[in-house]
């Protein structure tokens, strides 16, 4: 299997959207996007998060030993290009508050966040897997929707009820709104 193929395959399967966030030693903020997260136990409370062997963000993290999990909120596209880029301070304009662990909380722009713990390592490939233990965290975007990936393109998921047998290329109405999943911003 070429990278170009597996690419292909994965681009079929859509994602929800993360921002992993985190500090350094002098408390300064450091982030990253990422759709390559997973629940991992309920009793305790443990998730993975797969990033990349060259991001800038991941020394941080391996060193801070913790991070928070942002789970996007659909319309923050911008951001998240904004934390896959290798721009230098992506915080500066960023509404963000620290949670009670000190860490980067992107709360206007989640539907929840997790703040993690890191237990274990892997490195595969190109990229570490993170598992670690969810040690704060909530629930904040009732209502709201997911931001999503699917196919190299941003989108909004919607219960099968709202939306019919609608296409990804055809208009999705979802609470007299006019959704496209293709799109930057929804």
């Amino acid at each position: 299997m070429d990278r170009q193929g597996f690419f292909d395959i994965m681009a079929s399967f859509p994602s929800g959207v993360a921002i992993v966030t985190t500090t350094d030693g002098n408390g300064e903020p450091y982030g990253l996007t990422t759709t390559a997260l997973a629940s991992v136990s309920s009793d305790p409370p443990t998730l993975l998060v797969c990033l990349d062997l060259a991001s800038r963000t991941l020394p941080i993290v391996r060193t801070s030993g913790r991070f928070v999990v942002n789970f996007m909120r659909a319309g923050r596209s911008d951001l998240c290009l904004l934390f896959a880029s290798k721009a230098e301070d992506k915080f500066a304009r960023v509404a963000w508050r620290r949670t009670p662990g000190g860490l980067p909380l992107l709360e206007q722009d989640v539907l929840a966040w997790a703040e993690v713990r890191t237990q274990q390592e892997l490195e595969i490939g190109d990229h570490v897997v993170l598992i670690g233990g969810v040690e704060d965290g909530g629930a904040l975007g009732h209502g709201l929707a997911p931001l999503m990936y699917y196919r190299r393109s941003w989108g909004v998921w919607a219960p099968a009820h709202e939306v019919g047998d609608a296409t990804p290329m055809q208009p999705i109405e979802v609470g007299g709104r006019d959704l496209r999943w293709h799109g930057a911003e929804l």
